[in-house]
């Protein structure tokens, strides 16, 4: 259970970073364009980001979705290795 929660620290560490990255480099890209080629971004409207309360229960949220699907692919394999020990 510790390893997962490390792993998805570090999983949502990355997707924080990346996100902030990318508003800033998107940010920097409307400031120093001289041209407006089109009237909407390519993928729509963004929503502003979300207020802390937010983020963290998205975050909570991704989290024990994480878990589950460990969860589910844990019982799984240990079905599959059953099967495969009454199989052999």
């Amino acid at each position: 259970m510790g390893v997962a929660a490390l792993v998805f620290t570090i999983l949502a560490g990355v997707m924080e970073g990346r996100g902030a990255r990318r508003a800033q480099q998107r940010v920097l890209a409307r400031t120093s364009a001289s041209a407006v080629l089109h009237l909407l971004p390519l993928h729509g409207y963004r929503r502003v980001r979300s207020s802390l309360l937010g983020r963290v229960l998205h975050h909570c949220g991704l989290f024990i979705g994480f878990l589950a699907i460990a969860y589910a692919v844990t019982i799984l394999l240990r079905f599959l290795w059953r099967a495969m020990i009454l199989w052999l």
